[in-house]
């Protein structure tokens, strides 16, 4: 959510109202990027101006190229998610807080987005 002023009174705002959202971004180095995107920017759109960005900075020279690593984040369902279809658009994410972090991803790929799509899919029949 975030907030604004109408007159004297505080409102809450749902995030998907705004066309544009600030992103923090962590990155492998240390460094936290503050973008401004827009909602329906894709995460590769995303990584791109976030390593862009991140070359203005000292320690950038400590990151490898930007298509060895994914972002992670929590969801609103409260739950850690690795990214790695990176055609995603951040307002489909779901994020609890607009909150990307960049990590080398471990293991197989293929194998790990093959287990999300199965949890998914148990998630949904058991709601049913």
């Amino acid at each position: 959510l975030c907030f604004g002023f109408i007159g004297r009174f505080l409102i809450q705002k749902p995030i998907f109202l705004f066309k544009q959202i600030l992103v923090d971004c962590l990155l492998p180095n240390g460094m936290i990027l503050t973008l401004e995107c827009l909602r329906e920017a894709t995460l590769i759109t995303i990584k791109h101006e976030l390593f862009k960005e991140a070359r203005k900075y000292p320690l950038h020279h400590l990151l490898q190229e930007e298509t060895s690593y994914i972002f992670v984040s929590v969801t609103q369902e409260a739950e850690r998610e690795e990214f790695y279809d990176e055609t995603r658009r951040l307002c489909d994410l779901r994020l609890f807080q607009p909150f990307l972090k960049v990590i080398e991803p471990v293991g197989n790929r293929e194998e790990k987005i093959l287990n999300r799509e199965i949890g998914k899919t148990g998630r949904k029949g058991s709601h049913k």
